[in-house]
């Protein structure tokens, strides 16, 4: 596994910005590894791990900025299609735009629209290359698959069942290779090239902090003992701040990718996971 609504700041006086999010439509395209791409509707097997849209998807977010250089440049994606990473977060060009030492739980599925509750904090004019974002490494996930007509629901430990005990789950991540458990060759970071809208490359390592949750992200370099996640994301356009915006709007998509169903190598699944979000960008 590489990685893992709607967000809009508005000005309500200068410089005083509001967070608000809620889900995007679901008629956006997909990209390439989707369940409905790779295998199309109703399948009658599986074979390959792929991407559908939960019903619920849950984080915690703790603060998000914009950054004129990549906080993770020492995580890449190398020829070979591989994720490299050097374990470490350099976020000294980062600039907030929200914060909760709490964190804010928000749902990005459904489509209700949700408030983060925190500190909005109106950034420096300038351009943005990159954006930042610092969430729990728990996830909350909720979802459902079909195979060969018969429909499978998420368990409350994100295995496959009857409709009768379809229930969210936590997934903690540990592993982006082996979700909430190690595996042999963990992989502690992860990262994703969009190319269908919002277009751009995601990335996201796992982190433990000291300070508390606002404080020093420190990127791990041992799997088990992560308690959050450090992701920062380069869309394909930088963001442009200038004296006279009024407002940000940052869009997160989980459609079609926000939760993985694993096969069970004889055409069904075997269980649910986390999958990507990914944002996108716009000024006015």
């Amino acid at each position: 596994m590489k990685l893992f609504s709607k967000f809009s700041l508005k000005a309500t006086a200068g410089f005083s910005f509001c967070l608000v999010a809620s889900i995007i439509s679901s008629n956006e395209k997909a990209f390439a590894n989707d369940c409905e791409t790779l295998f199309g509707d109703n399948p009658s097997s599986i074979n390959n791990a792929c991407y559908i849209t939960p019903n619920t998807y849950k984080i915690r977010v703790y603060e998000m900025g914009l950054c004129t250089a990549d906080p993770l440049a020492g995580t890449t994606i190398n020829s070979s299609d591989e994720v490299v990473t050097d374990n470490t977060i350099t976020d000294s060009s980062c600039t907030p735009t929200f914060q909760s030492s709490t964190g804010s739980l928000v749902n990005l599925g459904g489509n209700a629209t949700q408030t983060l509750t925190g500190t909005n904090i109106r950034p420096p004019a300038g351009s943005y290359p990159y954006a930042y974002i610092k969430i729990k490494n728990t996830f909350g996930l909720k979802g459902t698959y079909q195979i060969n007509d018969q429909t499978f629901y998420s368990s409350n430990d994100g295995s496959p069942v009857a409709e009768g005990s379809y229930d969210e789950f936590d997934e903690d991540l540990m592993d982006f290779s082996n979700g909430k458990t190690c595996s042999g060759s963990p992989e502690l970071a992860g990262a994703e090239v969009f190319t269908s809208a919002p277009t751009g490359t995601m990335k996201a390592v796992l982190a433990q902090v000291s300070g508390g949750n606002l404080g020093t992200y420190t990127a791990d370099s041992s799997c088990g003992s992560s308690t959050h996640l450090y992701g920062s994301f380069a869309p394909t356009n930088p963001v442009v701040i200038t004296n006279a915006t009024q407002g940000l709007e940052v869009t997160f998509s989980i459609t079609k990718r926000g939760m993985t169903v694993f096969p069970d190598g004889s055409g069904g699944m075997s269980g649910f996971g986390g999958g990507p979000f990914s944002p996108s960008f716009s000024t006015y």
